[in-house]
């Protein structure tokens, strides 16, 4: 995959759209869900995955070594479930 840069322009409603050539390169779709993370002054913006999970867990625990996260093994098909759990950790979610 090549290199892309764009300046990205944010509305007064704090929208803002990708490019349609980065969507097209990265495969994002209309409904493509997408994980948002910030670190210093940087927006990362990458399609949901569990790979995606876990290296934000990895930078988490880089950022602060003596955190002892909570690690759970999830097997099965429900997916809806870990999915929810894991945006509630990098908190995407809150837990109501």
């Amino acid at each position: 995959m090549k290199n892309m840069e764009s300046i990205l322009k944010v509305d007064e409603q704090g929208r803002t759209v990708i490019p349609k050539e980065v969507r097209r390169a990265l495969g994002i779709h209309g409904g493509t869900e997408l994980v948002c993370r910030v670190i210093g002054n940087r927006i990362i913006l990458e399609k949901f995955s569990l790979d995606s999970i876990r290296k934000a867990f990895d930078e988490l625990e880089d950022l602060v070594p003596s955190l002892d996260l909570d690690v759970e093994e999830f097997e099965g098909e429900d997916k809806y479930i870990d999915r929810e759990y894991a945006l509630r950790k990098i908190g995407l979610r809150s837990s109501r």
